[in-house]
Formats: C-alpha cells, sequence, structure tokens
C-alpha cells in the first residue's frame, strides 16, 4: 500500500514536532496529521510532555532501534554539559530516564503500555 504525500510547508512543519504539547492547534486532526506526517519519515516516537511518549509500530525495520542508537541516548543522560543538544523523542530516552531516575531516588519507576490500532 502507497501512501500519498503532500509537499508542503505545513506538512514539513508537522514533521518536525517532536512534542505534540507545543503544536499551535491542538485538535485530533493536527494531532494525527502530525504523526502520520513524522510516521512517512520513519520517526515513530513522538513525546507528550518530559515523561510521555507516542510510539507508532512502523512494521518494519527503522535505523533509530539499532543499538548504537542506544548508546547515544545512555551517553546523552549522562551528558550533563550545557551546550549539549537533546536528542529527539526515543523509547530508550524514557527507559534511561526512568532507570537513572529509579537508582538516583531509590522510588519505584513504571512505564506503561498500551496498544491502540488504527490505519493511516
Amino acid at each position: 500500500m502507497t501512501m500519498n504525500r503532500q509537499s508542503s510547508a505545513y506538512h514539513q512543519q508537522l514533521e518536525n514536532v517532536t512534542d505534540l504539547t507545543t503544536l499551535p492547534d491542538i485538535s485530533d486532526d493536527t494531532i494525527v496529521s502530525c504523526l502520520r506526517e513524522r510516521f512517512l519519515t520513519d520517526n515513530i516516537y513522538t513525546a507528550l510532555n518530559s515523561s510521555a511518549l507516542v510510539a507508532l509500530n512502523p512494521h518494519k525495520y527503522v535505523p533509530s532501534n539499532a543499538d548504537s542508537v542506544l548508546f547515544k541516548y545512555a551517553a546523552e543522560y549522562r551528558n550533563t554539559s550545557d551546550q549539549k543538544i537533546p536528542l529527539p523523542p526515543h523509547i530508550f530516552q524514557l527507559a534511561n530516564n526512568a532507570y537513572y531516575h529509579m537508582r538516583r531516588t531509590t522510588q519505584d519507576q513504571c512505564i506503561l503500555l498500551r496498544f491502540v490500532f488504527f490505519f493511516f
């Protein structure tokens, strides 16, 4: 199945949104359009704030799930420099944050997974 994709500044803007809370117009249509544009460029992870993540299953291998990417997120967490450039949202980032917060505070952490099926 081939997905038709319009090339416009608006679609490009939606593709670059990494956190849904920063959308200028928060509506069901805008959120779905943003997730769709990101999905079409293999950006399957989108933040919902600093502690929530939307992940879309691409049903294929995506390079952003490679072991080398995991090491980048582990290094990002340990980097306390003011000049660090934040990496895009990712499940590795969410897991690192939960794990290291648990180690630092000795408080239990929970990652909730919910599966919802819909097709573009």
